[in-house]
């Protein structure tokens, strides 16, 4: 296979630095906690817990009826396959898949809400626990393959690429009157990433074996407002600024002869805007709609892709808007049961295809369920269990000579407990 060509379908398969594990809007995971992701991550008007209210609504704690402390893990299982096809000029077509061998994710949580007194109009909150993380590993074609019969994007190689994404989120929230709160959370984010092989801020045909980049900190605020009719319906807002981050740095050295490479990059977090409506008038029941909307187009790392002179920028992604609904039934008084769905735009355009194919693609479309059991009046344990139904990214490298897809799914198991008082 020509070496220009084999360089070219490889710069393609790397390219896209934070490969969310196919549960997050965009580079977000989608909810925070068990009983924010069996309600579908709507929460921005249906506060039901500490950790999904912290994260969508900083307002919406004040609605919580008692002080809590919630803490709990996800494990998120992605399943992946990398194909891609060729017509070489001397050996015909070539053509192949991998499945990924990526493994169980980790997301941890952990959340506390607390009120000096019950007549208190002030009410503190803390969030702390990973809001994007991922991991993907494939590996390199079988050399013993027949040669038709291989993956071009891996011919040779194996590509890899971890990123941890953790939040602190001291929070406040104000009570105006017995209808309306306000709300003001500052933002503190550490980030991490290893993607090998290193593309961004990269020439196209420039490979860098890459060792990691340094922890890289990021900062930004949000704040909401949540409004009870005093009719079982309650409506919220939530307004989160981008994350402003300093530049990620990576050492490496260039596959080509082994000399130092080293370089940065910018990364930012999108803003964010929620707007919410919940509805419990029926009897054990609770209904909540949340519909949000991610700036990916005005986000540094993410609004530009390969520059004329043929560095990748960014990774070139649209906006998106996504739809979250959620039911809550209580069946007696120590068993509750939700059902959530949720969907996402696709931020990648086809114009950037090929710079986005080497990881799974945002899943669209999610449906979770989940329950709360009282272990005592005021302990509960709650669980969660989301699917993300198969999605597929495609798209030619910048020569148009080899094509590339990766179709992606993935399960979500989350557990944890919640201790009021």
């Amino acid at each position: 296979m020509r070496t220009s060509t084999l360089v070219s379908v490889v710069v393609a398969s790397v390219l896209l630095l934070y490969s969310t594990s196919a549960f997050g809007q965009g580079v977000m995971l989608r909810a925070v906690g068990a009983v924010n992701e069996s309600m579908g991550s709507t929460a921005t008007a249906c506060p039901l817990d500490a950790a999904g209210a912290i994260n969508w609504n900083p307002a919406s704690i004040s609605a919580l009826e008692k002080n809590e402390m919630s803490f709990g893990l996800g494990i998120i299982m992605p399943k992946s396959v990398v194909s891609s096809s060729m017509e070489h000029p001397d050996l015909g077509p070539i053509s192949g898949s991998t499945e990924g061998r990526t493994g169980a994710i980790p997301a941890p949580t952990m959340a506390l809400v607390w009120r000096p007194s019950p007549k208190s109009r002030l009410t503190y909150g803390l969030g702390m626990g990973a809001v994007g993380g991922a991991a993907t590993l494939s590996p390199a074609d079988d050399p013993n393959k027949p040669i038709n019969e291989r993956n071009p994007v891996l011919e040779g190689i194996s590509k890899s690429s971890t990123v941890v994404i953790l939040q602190v989120t001291p929070t406040v929230s104000y009570k105006v009157s017995d209808r309306l709160s306000v709300g003001f959370a500052p933002i503190v984010d550490i980030a991490g990433l290893t993607l090998n092989p290193m593309q961004l801020g990269q020439g196209q045909h420039h490979q860098v074996h890459n060792y990691g980049t340094r922890y890289a900190w990021g900062a930004g605020f949000q704040m909401g407002a949540y409004y009870d009719f005093k009719n079982h319906f309650k409506t919220g807002f939530m307004f989160k600024s981008p994350v402003w981050a300093e530049s990620l740095r990576y050492h490496g050295t260039f596959v080509n002869d082994g000399t130092p490479a080293n370089g940065a990059f910018n990364l930012n977090l999108p803003m964010t805007l929620s707007a919410g409506i919940s509805y419990d008038g029926f009897r054990n029941t609770v209904l909540a709609l949340d519909i949000r909307y991610f700036d990916y187009a005005n986000t540094n790392g993410f609004r530009t892709g390969l520059s004329p002179t043929g560095v990748v920028e960014g990774l070139d992604w649209n906006s998106i808007v996504s739809v979250a609904m959620g039911v809550e039934r209580t069946l007696s008084k120590k068993l509750k049961v939700r059902m959530g769905y949720c969907f996402n735009e696709n931020p990648v355009p086809s114009r950037s295809a090929f710079l986005n194919v080497s990881a799974p693609l945002t899943i669209m479309h999610a449906l979770s369920f989940g329950a709360t059991y009282a272990i005592t009046k005021d302990f509960e344990a709650n669980v969660a269990y989301s699917h993300g139904f198969k999605a597929r990214a495609a798209g030619m490298t910048p020569d148009a000579v080899t094509y590339v897809s990766n179709e992606s799914r993935a399960n979500l198991l989350l557990a944890g407990f919640t201790k009021r008082w």
